[in-house]
């Protein structure tokens, strides 16, 4: 078996709805669990690339391109090399990058409507260097200003793979504005067959209740979810919270940032935008600017 792609981020930049296109290519499997979690967390790297293979991977058949959509895979340092480890460096990377502020908003608010959040938002970027030392929940939940150092985490990959093996998007220039371009970039970046796809989709679309606490049921733990657990599969556990999730959550209106946190926010961004621009060959300037996506 083959694994070689992995778009490894950036969180709440398109990537579910990469994952949906490529997903439509015969000549591409993707898990139908699209996070595995399996090389930025250690109990489940333990298990082994064997163990990785057999529980998202069983159901491939021959595909040219073998992979995962993870943005976790961006952010946690140790991931890079883990990946070069297991799999060599010939592995192709696609990495979405969405204007940072705008990228962490959204981090928050979906950390909200999950009710993992309790916070205002900026109570929790205060908060935030303080909660992601913590463990693995709070880095992964609470990260909403430290994800945006792109550059960063790039140079970490850097390390290890050559940079020909390695695709930058622009989420608002690229994928929201050129998709059918940028599609056809990115099925020639895997060497596949140019082929029609659906590109027309918008996954994973931000929803919530009028009644928290029906919202509170769909994402925290309780006993009756307790309970259900022990007596029905993964399978139908997901498909029976994805029938609630479409009844009861309505698409969700955020309330814009101020024009001030917003600039404010970005002047932690400029130096490494600007590192950014350098590595990827791209232009991020428009980031500086205030435009909503």
């Amino acid at each position: 078996m083959n694994i070689n792609f992995y778009c490894v981020g950036a969180q709440k930049a398109g990537t579910t709805t990469l994952h949906d296109i490529l997903n439509q290519h015969p000549d591409v499997f993707l898990p139908k669990t699209k996070e595995a979690h399996f090389f930025d967390n250690d109990e489940k790297f333990e298990k082994g690339l064997e163990w990785y293979e057999n529980t998202f991977f069983n159901e491939s058949s021959n595909e040219k391109i073998l992979g995962s959509c993870n943005p976790e895979y961006m952010y946690f340092e140790e991931v890079p090399k883990r990946i070069f480890e297991t799999l060599g460096k010939d592995v192709k990377l696609i990495f979405l990058l969405r204007n940072p502020v705008n990228r962490a908003y959204s981090h928050y608010l979906m950390s909200k409507r999950r009710c993992i959040e309790e916070l205002s938002f900026t109570a929790a970027l205060k908060q935030e260097k303080n909660r992601i030392n913590k463990d693995y929940f709070n880095k992964t939940h609470f990260s909403y200003a430290s994800r945006g150092f792109y550059s960063e985490q790039i140079k970490r990959y850097l390390k290890y793979f050559p940079k020909e093996n390695m695709m930058f998007i622009r989420f608002e220039d690229d994928f929201i504005k050129n998709r059918a371009k940028t599609i056809k970039e990115v099925i020639s970046f895997l060497d596949l067959e140019q082929i029609e796809l659906d590109i027309d989709l918008k996954s994973n679309v931000a929803r919530s209740s009028r009644f928290k606490l029906i919202q509170k049921f769909i994402y925290k733990q309780n006993i009756i979810k307790s309970l259900f657990s022990i007596f029905v599969s993964q399978k139908m556990k997901n498909k029976v919270r994805s029938s609630i999730y479409k009844l009861v959550m309505r698409p969700e209106k955020k309330k814009e940032l101020s024009f001030e946190l917003k600039n404010s926010l970005m002047q932690l961004y400029k130096e490494d935008i600007k590192e950014l621009e350098g590595l990827t060959g791209k232009i991020f300037s428009n980031w500086l600017k205030t435009t909503n996506y």
